[in-house]
């Protein structure tokens, strides 16, 4: 009999018939749009001639299509409900980026009156690369750090590899080894 009530609850919700997949449409959405305000500047190229801001832009248009895929499914299709969520993996995931970003170029403050500050020195990104990774995982309430570590230098080699050797971009690799 518990199983008929909840069948009958599921098809008398109202226009919103997945309220976790509606939110989840609604961030992507948001994510999209974000990325195509930030990437505004770039410019675009045409054809061949890629420029700097094709590859965000199209992402961008990509993230609000499946947004807006998603949010149809949850007005038409029931799904879960709405549920409580950890704050632990936005915030880990999010400060790793934070920490790259401080990390592999280094990280000055310019404070008036005193002047310049460096608070972190440019690490480079075979440094930088795994300690986002490993600070990353700690988002997952279960991780084997055996897995983590070699998942870490595995990924830190194929980025060195395609982004400083094959795309040959001025990526500090060991700015502390001159590479």
């Amino acid at each position: 009999m518990h199983d008929d009530s909840a069948k009958a609850d599921d098809n008398t919700r109202g226009l919103i018939k997945s309220p976790q997949d509606m939110f989840a449409g609604l961030f992507i959405i948001a994510f999209g749009l974000l990325i195509m305000w930030a990437s505004s500047n770039l410019t675009g190229g045409r054809g061949a001639n890629l420029g700097p801001g094709s590859f965000p832009r199209g992402l961008s248009f990509l993230l609000v299509a499946v947004g807006v895929v998603i949010i149809v499914q949850a007005l038409t299709v029931v799904g879960p409900r709405l549920e409580a969520w950890s704050i632990r993996g936005p915030v880990f995931v999010l400060g790793a980026v934070l920490l790259f970003a401080m990390t592999i170029r280094g990280t000055t403050l310019n404070i008036p009156g005193i002047g310049r500050t460096d608070l972190l020195p440019p690490l480079g990104l075979i440094v930088a690369g795994p300690l986002t990774l490993v600070v990353a995982s700690l988002a997952a309430t279960e991780r084997n750090w055996t897995q983590t570590l070699i998942f870490s230098a595995a990924m830190t080699a194929f980025c060195i590899l395609l982004f400083k050797v094959a795309l040959r971009l001025p990526i500090p690799v060991a700015p502390w080894a001159g590479w």
